[in-house]
């Protein structure tokens, strides 16, 4: 049985993360590319249409301006490799600011599930999506675009439609705990980014 008040404890999770967003805009590139390589992930799951996808991508490139902190990381690097492939193939649909859930489908989904799959992980298909959500949630953490626990609701996302995945059930008590018990955070920050290294870029 878990503690009563878990709507009010994840609310008051998501007004953090949005405080601590405000608190730096020069974030707001490497949280964009989070989101959208999130995106990218689910899409694969049908969890997400390509339409919410391409917004994430033109969240990304209106937020590629002076004063963003980038970093070189791995993830980082290969954040900047997938725009620069999806660049052309992505043009057209990314000028429009009206989706177009056919076109964007058509054009868009095969070439968002293919690039930042075969960038992260040096291959493609079903199999892919489950390791570039954590990949990303990993990344991105270390980039300081997400919060520990955006990182681990990351990977629970994809873990939803792969429930017999390894890691699932102790990221899984690891979010309940992080949601019921306040005073531990500090110290379940720290497991999880250490369950997250298994995913990380090598």
């Amino acid at each position: 049985m878990r503690p009563a008040g878990v709507r009010g404890r994840i609310e008051e999770l998501r007004r953090e993360q949005q405080r601590l967003a405000e608190a730096h805009p020069e974030r707001e590139w490497v949280r964009a590319v989070a989101w959208w390589l999130h995106g990218c992930a689910l899409l694969g799951y049908g969890d997400a249409g390509a339409g919410s996808v391409v917004e994430a991508y033109r969240r990304v490139l209106a937020a590629d301006r002076p004063g963003q902190q980038r970093g070189s990381g791995a993830w980082q690097r290969g954040a900047v490799e997938c725009l620069r492939q999806l660049r052309e193939p992505l043009r057209e649909v990314a000028a429009d600011p009206q989706r177009n859930a056919a076109r964007d489908d058509e054009i868009a989904a095969p070439v968002l599930l293919r690039i930042p799959a075969a960038v992260f992980l040096g291959r493609t298909g079903p199999d892919t999506h489950f390791p570039l959500a954590g990949l990303n949630a990993a990344g991105a953490l270390g980039a300081q675009a997400i919060t520990a626990y955006e990182a681990l609701t990351f990977v629970c996302a994809a873990g939803h439609y792969e429930p017999d995945r390894a890691p699932m059930d102790s990221m899984r008590a690891l979010r309940t705990r992080y949601e019921d018990h306040p005073a531990q955070r500090p110290a379940l920050e720290a497991e999880i980014r250490a369950a997250l290294q298994t995913f990380e870029i090598g």
